[in-house]
């Protein structure tokens, strides 16, 4: 809450305690005198004047000591109550000892030591009810603010936390691109060194192709399920015109999961992956499938292939296709994105999982 609040809220506070203390203050007399005389006008006048200002100064004593400890919250207003009661009781006794000079009433004046002494008893109440109103006041305004600043460090911290997630995840997607260039570009020296140069011009045509389409893409953003399976298959065009027939490829996704939204480049180091170490040793045809599926309120990928294991090492330490996706998939979605891998007697498979989103949905937000 900003100051000026409240200052118009202590303002109300005062300005309404001390316009209903001069009302009941004239009661009695309007019940049994009559009306209010001049002298009793002027001393609620007064009454008024002073004891908003001196009101007030106790406020800026509870708002002075407000950070401090409790014991000396506590001792700041009751100083500044009973200096204010006091203050305020002797000018009132003095008042109306002035008042009483030039406008007597007939009745003999009281003591100026009794005066004081029976407003100060009257007005310490005033003051303390005063004081202990501006500290549940400003107590509740001091809440409010603190609250108000956890709430902005909180949303400091989401954005420099999803600043960093997204440094991270560009820092992962352009990781792939010199590791699937240098494959390619590989790819390609072999053909023009057993002089394929058909193919070989084929696989640089459509590798200009492909690094078009991929490399000005945004590297942390989500992309459509179908998009990203089309810049799949860029891919595998590139490598068909390297082994021909010895690879064959299907896609299966539901027409009701193309919309679902995937992080940008995650296939593709899978394909590569059975590129290499399934189609690529072996003089048979090797299948290669990527299967989209919806278990739950997660979306299932698979890509597997059906090559000749032998003794071919696990791929899941090899190069960086899949630890870097496992990276990706924990910043993006924590423990609900997995990837697994697993051998098998005839063949390989990973198996991407991760929350369901779709095109009008929200970014999901990096698990704590």
């Amino acid at each position: 809450m900003k100051p000026n609040t409240d200052i118009r809220q202590a303002a109300t506070l005062i300005a309404a305690t001390w316009i209903l203390t001069a009302i009941f203050l004239t009661i009695p007399f309007h019940l049994f005198r009559g009306g209010a005389g001049l002298n009793l006008l002027i001393s609620l006048l007064h009454l008024l004047t002073v004891g908003s200002l001196l009101s007030f100064g106790v406020y800026l004593a509870v708002r002075a000591a407000r950070r401090r400890s409790r014991y000396v919250r506590f001792a700041a207003t009751s100083v500044a109550v009973v200096l204010a009661a006091a203050a305020l009781s002797m000018s009132e006794a003095l008042i109306s000892e002035i008042l009483d000079a030039y406008f007597p009433e007939g009745a003999r004046p009281a003591p100026f030591a009794f005066r004081a002494t029976n407003a100060f008893a009257a007005l310490i109440w005033e003051f303390a009810l005063l004081g202990t109103a501006f500290s549940l006041l400003d107590a509740n305004n001091l809440a409010r603010e603190r609250e108000r600043e956890l709430a902005l460090a909180r949303e400091n911290a989401t954005r420099a936390e999803a600043a960093a997630s997204a440094a991270r995840l560009a820092a992962l997607r352009y990781q792939l691109n010199p590791h699937f260039l240098f494959n390619t570009l590989n790819a390609i020296s072999s053909l023009i060194v057993t002089r394929d140069y058909g193919p070989a011009d084929a696989m640089l045509g459509k590798l200009s192709e492909f690094l078009r389409a991929t490399l000005a893409a945004n590297p942390d953003a989500l992309i459509l399920l179908e998009d990203e399976l089309a810049t799949l298959q860029h891919y595998l065009e590139i490598e068909s015109a390297r082994f021909g027939e010895r690879l064959e490829v299907a896609f299966v996704c539901p027409s009701d999961l193309n919309d679902a939204l995937v992080p940008s480049f995650v296939l593709q180091p899978l394909v590569e992956n059975a590129i290499k170490y399934a189609v690529a040793p072996s003089a048979d045809p090797v299948a290669v499938r990527v299967e989209a599926t919806r278990d739950g309120d997660d979306l299932v990928i698979f890509v597997e292939d059906d090559g000749a294991s032998g003794d071919a090492p696990a791929r899941s330490g090899t190069g960086v296709g899949i630890p870097n996706i496992r990276q990706r998939l924990h910043t993006l979605y924590g423990s609900r994105g997995t990837i697994e891998t697993t051998k098998r007697e005839q063949g390989f498979v990973s198996i991407l999982r991760f929350p369901l989103t779709r095109r009008a949905a929200h970014r999901p937000e990096q698990a704590a």
